[in-house]
């Protein structure tokens, strides 16, 4: 008797603990250090009612200046999203956004009409921060916004939290007003000969100067894939393995090949590039000689690697100092991104190839012309200088191997040493016997320095569902 109680309760256990878990799956249930994000393991989980009170209770806050729009920098809330979330939560592959709901409000005091615009602005601007990060999950169709020009609710329920002794009297005009934000602010501003007002100012108003956010992520279920599969072989001879290409497996569904997430709402196809250090470049010996740098970055559908081709061109002749700073010089580029979660930002390593000609002049006995090539490898790290990333600033520097042949040329004949207003190889031998590029030079080491700047000029339409 006592054996089969226990083997019952043991029983009635492992139900409540299934019932529990498939009850999670059909659940969003917030993270314990972020409970303005909510994670359901079930792909198809409803999302809830969001009522008043568990927003108020679970959206992250970001409060915002006296009558301004922009994100304060300083705001926690950027270095927890920026620091923590986006490189956790954002960067696990597996997590769907489901919904986004944002609030944006501002506080009462100043003009009502420019209290709904600092509302709306608000809005914008923390959605902007946002989609910036979420990627492919990114869908307008998923964001759920409101804003509110001066929010008496939210501020009802902050004095409600502060045990606040005139709590009872500022709701109970809020209800009287029956949501007419003009009428209930001229009510306030009447209280207690104006005492109320000004101390809700004071201690309240900064707190419902700003927009709240709250998301809700699915979790995809984990892909199998199938490498090989087993079939019958002739009659009596067993079974023989037969491979095929591998298939990723998504419930019953099958999906071949896997499609690659993207980023944004415009997909960049091409990007122009030119790089700071050549278009003001400063050569010792000679001056300022900047350069014409153009590179085009062209970027595939999916993947980490994009193609580059670039070319630069210098042409100053300053035939009274006898100074030249020509030079010709295209390159080729394979880049290889790392960073997970978004293909062409962060560090990069890549490998090149370029092919140059010049013609170099410090003074009437000091002049060089050749041609050459090179290769080898670049590092740099690449950021972006707007919200939407089409603008980006990076940082690369170079390392390989060069091979120039060259001859070296002067002014005036250096054989007679008549300044004929002529330039001649610095040759004295027998004119018959000469032979263009007797010289050769060979380099294995930094090769280029460079701070680029890089716009996105042509861009690709985002297909539906986020992938490419």
């Amino acid at each position: 008797m006592k054996r089969a109680l226990t083997i019952l309760f043991s029983l009635m256990f492992v139900i409540t603990r299934a019932h529990l878990l498939c009850a999670q799956e059909n659940t969003y249930v917030p993270l314990p250090d972020y409970p303005f994000v909510y994670i359901s393991n079930g792909v198809d989980t409803p999302l809830p009612v969001i009522s008043d009170s568990l927003f108020d209770s679970s959206a992250q806050g970001i409060i915002y200046k006296v009558n301004r729009t922009e994100l304060n920098p300083d705001n926690p809330f950027i270095s927890v999203w920026k620091d923590e979330i986006a490189p956790t939560i954002l960067a696990d592959g597996q997590l769907t956004l489901r919904h986004v709901i944002i609030r944006g409000a501002a506080s009462p005091e100043g003009p009502y009409d420019n209290n709904c615009r600092l509302s709306v602005g608000r809005v914008k601007t923390l959605l902007q921060f946002i989609g910036g990060d979420l990627g492919p999950s990114f869908d307008p169709s998923q964001v759920e916004c409101n804003s509110i020009c001066e929010d008496y609710a939210y501020l009802c329920t902050l004095m409600r939290r502060a045990g606040d002794p005139e709590t009872a009297a500022v709701e109970a005009i809020w209800r009287q007003s029956g949501g007419d934000e003009r009428y209930c602010k001229a009510q306030l501003m009447r209280l207690n000969g104006g005492t109320t007002w000004r101390r809700l100012l004071r201690d309240y108003y900064p707190a419902v100067r700003q927009a709240r956010v709250m998301l809700f992520f699915c979790r995809m279920p984990e892909p199998r894939r199938l490498e090989v599969m087993t079939c019958p072989d002739a009659p009596g001879s067993g079974l023989a393995t037969i491979p095929v290409e591998p298939l990723l497996v998504i419930g019953d569904g099958i999906v071949t090949p896997p499609l690659q997430p993207v980023r944004g709402k415009r997909l960049p196809l091409v990007a122009l590039r030119t790089n700071l250090a050549h278009d003001f470049f400063y050569m010792p010996n000679f001056g300022f000689a900047p350069s014409a740098n153009v590179q085009l970055e062209y970027f595939p559908r999916r993947g980490h690697f994009t193609y580059n081709a670039g070319f630069t061109f210098s042409n100053h002749r300053h035939y009274a100092d006898h100074k030249f700073f020509q030079i010709r010089d295209a390159q080729l580029e394979l880049r290889r991104y790392f960073r997970k979660g978004h293909p062409y930002r962060g560090a990069y390593l890549a490998a090149y190839a370029h092919g140059f000609a010049y013609g170099i002049g410090f003074g009437p006995d000091k002049g060089w012309e050749g041609e050459g090539f090179g290769a080898g490898l670049s590092a740099g790290y690449t950021l972006s200088l707007v919200r939407s990333g089409h603008l980006r600033l990076e940082a690369m520097l170079s390392v390989g191997y060069l091979s120039t042949k060259y001859d070296p040329y002067v002014w005036g004949n250096p054989v007679t040493g008549e300044a004929d207003g002529k330039y001649y190889y610095d040759y004295t031998g027998v004119a018959s016997k000469f032979k263009k590029r007797n010289y050769l030079f060979t380099w294995l080491g930094p090769t280029n320095l460079g701070i680029q700047l890089t716009y996105d000029i042509i861009y690709r339409k985002r297909q539906k569902g986020g992938t490419q």
